[in-house]
């Protein structure tokens, strides 16, 4: 079977011209079959159809829960982290048809992105001391410590990002807010792609194998500000 790799263009910023984007695959014939390392969706070939897409946030999500969709006339394609995306022949009503109940959806996405900032400001002053005690007494995990520095830095970045981002749609949602947000997304990733990048090339002077981790950063940072700019510039 063919398949195609797209990249997620960041779902907390762009939700509703990544689902337009699905949608125009899918009358190629391009069909969402999944989400691979939260960056890329998975494609598979097939005729083209008329279908659209919808995403929504449920932490609990149970029978009930996919039966109210099911009935509705709208099919589980991709799910995980409490993230669900939907499809439904085109001209199915729409899964959330007035205001509250899209908050609703909003509000629970925040929280879940809350619980991983919490996380990581959690695990950083640990961190920063194993950095401390390394950098004295046990050099040779020093590389190690760095390394969990740099992952906690990425996730606190992943989930405060779409913290922000659905705090504010949850005050004014709308293709606006969305055009806006792609716009921040893009200067604010691609800001953290140049420092770890500036990072990797002090490394890379100092001939340290810690370099090629700082520059997978930078080269993953970079990436997601591409695809947010290509948002931004397709809603002008």
């Amino acid at each position: 079977m063919e398949h195609k790799y797209v990249m997620v263009g960041g779902l907390a910023f762009s939700e509703n011209s990544d689902m337009k984007k699905l949608e125009n695959y899918a009358s190629k014939g391009w069909i969402l079959q999944d989400i691979v390392g939260g960056f890329f969706y998975k494609l598979k070939k097939d005729k083209p159809q008329s279908i659209i897409y919808s995403l929504d946030y449920q932490n609990n999500a149970d029978e009930e829960y996919f039966s109210i969709f099911k009935e509705a006339g709208w099919n589980l394609v991709v799910s995980g982290g409490g993230m669900y995306i939907f499809s439904a022949p085109a001209g199915t009503k729409p899964i959330y048809s007035n205001s509250k109940s899209e908050i609703d959806k909003y509000v629970r996405a925040k929280n879940s992105s809350k619980k991983g900032v919490i996380f990581s400001l959690a695990m950083c002053l640990p961190i920063l001391a194993f950095i401390f005690l390394s950098a004295i007494y046990i050099k040779f995990l020093f590389p190690v410590s760095i390394i969990l520095l740099m992952i906690d830095v990425v996730v606190f970045v992943f989930s405060f990002m779409p913290y922000l981002s659905y705090k504010s749609r949850i005050k004014n949602c709308g293709e606006k807010y969305e055009l806006t947000s792609n716009k921040i997304q893009a200067i604010v990733f691609g800001l953290i792609g140049i420092a770890f990048l500036i990072q990797a090339i002090k490394l890379l002077l100092q001939k340290r194998y810690l370099s090629i981790v700082y520059i997978i950063l930078g080269l993953v940072e970079f990436s997601v500000s591409v695809s947010c700019y290509k948002n931004y510039k397709k809603q002008c």
